[in-house]
């Protein structure tokens, strides 16, 4: 009775002690997770971030020549010179209006050494720049002073915004050369603020004072990411770079920043961390901000993204993690208690033991037993074996069947291409007859040659036929994926042409090699080719197959994606098992994709499908990936 209380201690204190394990493994297991989702999310949005900045550089590089053409032609030096000849005034507006109409710019116009326009393209318009002095804006000061200036601001005139280029006019050459004016032009960025809504993400574009000049949300445009100082507010009112905005602060939070050196001062401020926002449908919460420089004018674009989603699936770690623990706590107390039950059973069959004639039976009978079953593990060894033996042969037998399937799919093709080339045999042998008959040597030579071509052209047809349809060794080597791709092109050729589906290869550098085997990844690409071009032709007017290669460390990702309809959801999930197909009737046996995953798998690889909204290839299909080991000797193409 003295050690029921003891024993109820000892209970409680292992369960305080089990409790505690199971929550601080949940919690190490949160502060891991969050690390690792956070980062993972981070990086995928520098990713979004980088194609952000380099798709709005791509496009201001396209300006970035005009003005200096533009300053070439001799009428603008000549205007400068005279400004009050009305033959040159409109010859200069007629050389602008054709410049920003074939530039597809919203205007160009030059201007004397004071700012004052002369000539625009928008002359004969309301709103027209000329006789407007425009010396206080910055691209007319860095042209005058640095040879070139660049701005983003709101028109003075038409109060619309826009990208200004702006780059001296010279005129005479040598020493005598000396600047007369400033030739400048202005393009419209709308088309590009109208794709950022439609992207999905927060995505702002920010000048070096943190101002937001582009938005996703039209209604956050010319709104600061942080209060403006007095310094600033006068610098851009000065230059009128916004107009009459107002420049309100986005965040109605005072901004968080967690970096170290973001309080440093400095002409180009990096900006908050975290802002407290309310995007349009949604309430205020805080949101991560992710920024990447753009251009040469200090501007970044900010990503803001919301780390509840990190938090959710750090919690959902956390919690499988405390269970997971809880769970082996509690298989170690049901292992020893079944221990505890065992030994007892044992020291019960001790003490029922009354003789050791009786002892040395059971052995005895033991033993047999032990014997017997060792048999039987013998023979369930040996037919495992066999079972095994047989799965191998029965696999490479589907493997060799469905190449001889796709090879029968093909036959069609085949034949047709095979065909054409035989009848010109055919006709060409028939004139060669003629020829010799007329004695018409050279037309005879020219013949013969292009039989020679044809004949040719068929070996090669049969040849890759040959080679997909032997029966290889399953043994991996060295096998070069470009090598692989144009084999497996050249197989489906006919269907590809038949089906009238254009297959676009990007560059394959040679030295991406993979270990597998040369034929059975070819079968692969042939049968993904294959339901690529198939799904592509249900297109209405697109119909395109895109076949793109990615190095990652020692990995090689081979997509395959097509302009078709897409996977639906419920097939997604089932794509993968043997017999199903959602081709019609007589189209497929729904094997296909069963024996390219196990090909890939055995070559240590891996196989899976999804749609291209979530693979980004831009074609709105499918999309198949193949993943195998890379190795780095080199390889001697296969002829």
């Amino acid at each position: 009775m003295k050690t029921h209380p003891m024993r109820r201690i000892r209970h409680v204190a292992t369960a305080a002690a089990v409790l505690a394990c199971c929550i601080a493994t949940a919690g190490l297991a949160y502060v891991a997770a969050l690390h690792y989702y956070s980062r993972t999310h981070a990086n995928e949005v520098a990713q979004r971030a980088s194609l952000y900045a380099l798709t709005l550089e791509s496009q201001l590089a396209r300006y970035e020549s005009l003005p200096r053409i533009a300053a070439l032609d001799p009428v603008l030096p000549r205007l400068l010179a005279k400004p009050d000849d009305p033959a040159l005034q409109r010859a200069a507006n007629a050389y602008l209006k054709a410049v920003q109409t074939n530039a597809d710019l919203s205007a160009a116009y030059v201007m004397d050494m004071s700012g004052k326009t002369l000539a625009a393209s928008n002359w004969d318009e309301e709103g027209s720049f000329v006789g407007f002095d425009y010396a206080f804006r910055p691209y007319f000061i860095d042209a005058m002073k640095r040879g070139t200036g660049r701005f983003y601001g709101v028109g003075n005139t038409t109060k619309k915004a826009g990208y200004f280029l702006a780059v001296p006019v010279s005129e005479g050459s040598g020493a005598a050369r000396r600047l007369v004016g400033v030739v400048a032009i202005k393009a419209s960025l709308d088309d590009y603020e109208s794709a950022l809504a439609k992207s999905g993400d927060i995505v702002l574009f920010v000048d070096r004072d943190n101002v937001a000049f582009l938005s996703s949300v039209p209604a956050w445009r010319y709104r600061a990411l942080a209060p403006l100082s007095d310094a600033v507010r006068r610098a851009l009112q000065q230059t009128q770079q916004y107009g009459d905005a107002a420049l309100v602060a986005l965040s109605t939070r005072p901004a968080m920043t967690e970096r170290a050196d973001a309080a440093q001062s400095g002409p180009e401020q990096v900006g908050p961390d975290k802002l407290f926002v309310a995007p349009p449908g949604q309430g205020s919460k805080w949101f991560h901000v992710h920024y990447r420089p753009v251009g040469p004018l200090g501007w970044k674009v900010a990503i803001l993204t919301d780390d509840a989603d990190d938090e959710r699936s750090a919690m959902f770690a956390a919690i499988s993690a405390g269970a997971a623990t809880a769970l082996v706590f509690a298989l170690i107390w049901a292992a020893r208690l079944r221990n505890s039950r065992n030994q007892e059973r044992l020291r019960a069959r001790a003490a029922l033991q009354q003789a050791q004639r009786d002892l040395e039976q059971r052995i005895a009978e033991r033993t047999a037993e032990l014997t017997r079953a060792n048999a039987a593990l013998e023979e369930k060894v040996d037919a495992l074996d066999d079972a095994r033996r047989i799965l191998r042969d029965t696999r490479d037998t589907a493997i060799q069947a469905g190449k001889l399937a796709a090879l029968g799919q093909m036959a069609a093709g085949i034949t047709h291409e095979l065909n054409q080339p035989l009848a010109a045999v055919m006709t060409l042998s028939s004139n060669a007859i003629r020829m010799t008959e007329l004695d018409r040597p050279e037309d005879l030579k020219k013949n013969l040659t292009l039989i020679n071509e044809l004949a040719a052209r068929m070996g090669k047809i049969i040849s890759h036929v040959k080679a997909f349809a032997r029966n290889d060794a399953t043994s991996k080597e060295p096998v070069a994926i470009a090598d692989s791709l144009q084999q497996a092109l050249a197989l489906i050729e006919s269907h590809r042409k038949a089906a009238g589906v254009t297959v676009r290869v990007a560059s394959v550098p040679d030295d991406v090699v993979v270990l597998a085997s040369p034929i059975r990844i070819e079968q692969v690409f042939v049968n993904l080719l294959t339901n690529a071009i198939d799904a592509s032709a249900a297109a209405a007017a697109w119909r395109e197959v895109l076949v793109t290669t990615e190095v990652v460390d020692t990995r090689v990702r081979i997509s395959i994606a097509d302009s078709g309809p897409g996977i639906a959801p419920h097939t997604l999930s089932r794509l993968f098992e043997p017999f199903y197909t959602t081709k019609p009737s007589g189209k497929g046996l729904g094997l296909g994709l069963v024996i390219s995953q196990a090909i890939v798998d055995d070559f240590g690889g891996r196989l899976e499908a999804k749609n291209s909204r979530d693979a980004d290839s831009g074609l709105g299909g499918a999309v198949f990936v193949v993943e195998l080991q890379r190795v780095t000797e080199k390889v001697t193409t296969r002829l």
